[in-house]
This record gives structure tokens, C-alpha cells and sequence, in this order.
């Protein structure tokens, strides 16, 4: 079972559209109902929303992103034994909405239940989707907070990201000469055969340790006319090392240049480091407390590594130790996106006995 509160929060959010860059309506939506809880909040540089519960004991931050992939459209949910569903006209948006659900019943529930908790950070993020933009520039100074729990996807309610993907994207250009399909190909160089004879490396790699994926690809400006032009998205997840990861950026930079050289064309690429790779220690003290909930109520604590990113890597590389636990979201950023209410429920009661165990700690 699960609460009926929860599920209506969870299919607000949702309503509400929302992607990268374009959180607006979303922030406003939780600046409300924090205010309603009595809770004030205030917007940093990023866009990142911020607000303060205080506690006893050492703070933690609490995080969920509010940016979706496309198309992001606001749209009334379906709702079918337990499980929220899109209408079909959109990606659900529960990666986050279900994140900004979870925060938002456990501060509810703790105020009215006047719960024990420590001075909680809350830190609702933009352009998670996008390279981790507004976790990576969130400054933790003032907070005084050094550990959080961020309620993203990765896998089954409650599990845990043991080990984050680093995340190098990359773009291409390709530079070839157009002319007629018809007249002398001699005196054309067509981008599409420059892309097809460069040997990068793609796939799975090193025994699955690292993935080249290219996501998007333009070429050409019409159908009769050779393709002088070709761009390219892609992108590099690895556990591997720094030093491997370079190899890989290497390895492919050469083979669009080579192959374009060959063919007499060109080609430039630009790679951007959204993340790097972490793990998570299992003597942390947060984890171990998380841990205990669990116990308490005969649960095993469940932690895999993943190649999807998450606001952690973000916090991690400016010294929060945070930790990922998965909303349980099934076929994220697609239409076919949907999510089960009553582990939400139950990782909302798990966070709440967390945040008691926490602060007990502390005393």
C-alpha cells in the first residue's frame, strides 16, 4: 500500500512540464509547498532551488533533480494497479518527479508527525540531464553538510549505487565538398564515407568496463546532393581509469582525422567531461546507517555499480559524500517510462528512519 498523499504529489509533479534549462514551473511548484510547510527557500546562481529544515546533529543534504529529457510535457498520468504509467504522449517524468516525490513526503511526514531529524539541506538541482550542471556548481559552504542521499534512477527501489560511470561526451565534425550525385564524384567528398571508414572505438569495451555510444548524427542538406557536412553526438561511460579513458578519447580522435585526412577532408572533435567516475566506500558512515534501516526491518542492503549518471558525481567531486538510492523508475526516458507507488512508500518510511538513526548517532 501506499499513501494516497504520495501519489497525489507524484502525479502533480507531473503534470507540471519541465526539461533542462526550463525548471520554472517546477521550482515554483516547490517553492509552495515548502512554503506551506513553513520552510523558506532561496534560488543560488545555477537555479538550483534551496532550502533548510533544522535539526539536531549533522546535517544531511537531500537532493533530486528537477529537469527532464525531452519531450518533458506536463500530462495527466495513468494510473493501473499500483503502477503510474505516461499517457502515451510523452516520457513520464518520474526520473525525477519521483526523486522531488520522496523529499517532499519525508519532509511532510516529519513535520507532522514531529519526527526526529537532523538540520536537512534540501537541494533540488537543474540540468541534472544535461552534465550534472547545478549539482556540480552547488556550493556547500554555508551549509556546513558533508553527506546526502540523492533519490535518482538506477535500478529497483532502495538499491543503492555502489560505483558511478565516469562521462565524457563528444562532438564531431566532419568536413568534406559537395556537388552533383549525378557529375564527376571525383571533385566531391562525401562526409558519410568519412564516418563510415573511421575505426573508433564503439560498443562495449573491456569487458564491458567502458561504452562508446553515438547518440546523433546529421549529414547532408539534400537528397540530391553529396554530403559535404556531417556532425555527430556521442558519448564515453567508463569505470576505467583516468589514463584509459584519455586512451579512448585518443583512439577516437585519431580515427575521425585519419579517416578524413585519407579521404582529403577534415574533421574536429571536442570532448567535455560531464562526471567522473566514484565509489562508494562500504564503511561510510552514511551507508552503514542506511544499512541499519534496512536491518530493522529484515531488508538486505543491495548496491551495484552503474553506467547512469546521476546529481552524485557531482556532489562527490566538490567533497559531499553522497549517495545514490534508486526510485525503482522502469524505462527511464522513453514513453514507456513508469513507476511503482508502493516501494516509493516504502523507501519514504526507510529515509525517515535514517534521518532518526542519524541523528540518534549524533547525541
Amino acid at each position: 500500500m501506499y499513501a494516497d498523499q504520495l501519489y497525489q504529489t507524484l502525479r502533480s509533479l507531473i503534470r507540471i512540464p519541465s526539461t533542462s534549462g526550463h525548471e520554472e514551473q517546477v521550482r515554483a511548484y516547490l517553492t509552495q509547498a515548502l512554503a506551506d510547510l513553513g520552510l523558506e527557500s532561496n534560488v543560488d546562481a545555477q537555479g538550483n532551488l534551496i532550502a533548510l529544515l533544522p535539526g539536531t546533529g549533522r546535517p544531511l543534504l537531500l537532493n533530486a533533480h528537477m529537469d527532464r529529457v525531452p519531450p518533458g510535457l506536463g500530462h495527466e498520468p495513468i494510473l493501473r494497479d499500483g503502477v503510474l504509467y505516461s499517457d502515451g504522449t510523452t516520457n513520464l517524468g518520474a526520473d525525477d518527479c519521483a526523486g522531488l516525490t520522496v523529499i517532499l513526503e519525508v519532509l511532510c511526514r516529519t513535520l507532522e508527525q514531529n519526527l526526529p531529524h537532523p538540520p536537512l539541506v534540501l537541494v533540488f538541482t537543474v540540468m541534472e540531464e544535461t552534465g550534472l550542471c547545478g549539482a556540480s556548481r552547488f556550493d556547500a559552504s554555508p551549509w556546513q553538510v558533508t553527506e546526502g542521499l540523492v533519490f535518482d534512477n538506477a535500478f529497483e527501489a532502495g538499491v543503492v549505487v555502489s560505483h558511478g560511470a565516469a562521462y565524457e561526451a563528444f562532438d564531431v565534425q566532419i568536413q568534406g565538398r559537395t556537388g552533383h550525385p549525378g557529375k564527376d564524384l571525383d571533385a566531391t567528398i562525401n562526409a558519410l564515407d568519412i564516418f563510415r571508414a573511421a575505426r573508433y572505438p564503439h560498443g562495449s569495451l573491456n569487458n564491458d568496463q567502458t561504452r562508446v555510444n553515438i547518440g546523433r548524427l546529421e549529414a547532408g542538406t539534400a537528397r540530391n546532393a553529396v554530403p559535404a557536412a556531417l556532425t555527430l553526438q556521442g558519448e564515453l561511460r567508463s569505470f576505467e581509469s583516468v589514463e584509459a579513458i584519455r586512451d579512448y578519447q585518443q583512439a577516437i580522435e585519431e580515427a575521425f582525422v585519419k579517416a578524413a585526412r585519407e579521404a582529403g577532408g577534415a574533421a574536429n572533435l571536442h570532448f567535455e567531461t560531464h562526471s567522473h567516475s566514484y565509489r562508494v566506500d562500504p564503511a561510510e558512515p552514511l551507508l552503514q546507517v542506511y544499512h541499519e534501516a534496512l536491518r530493522q526491518r529484515g531488508a538486505p542492503l543491495v548496491a551495484r555499480p552503474t553506467f547512469i549518471g546521476s546529481d552524485t558525481s557531482g556532489f562527490r567531486a566538490s567533497g559531499i559524500r553522497a549517495i545514490t538510492i534508486s526510485t525503482g523508475v522502469v524505462n527511464e526516458h522513453s514513453f514507456a517510462e513508469c513507476v511503482p507507488l508502493e516501494p516509493l512508500e516504502q523507501l519514504v518510511q526507510d529515509t525517515l528512519t535514517l534521518l532518526k538513526l542519524w541523528q540518534e548517532q549524533e547525541q
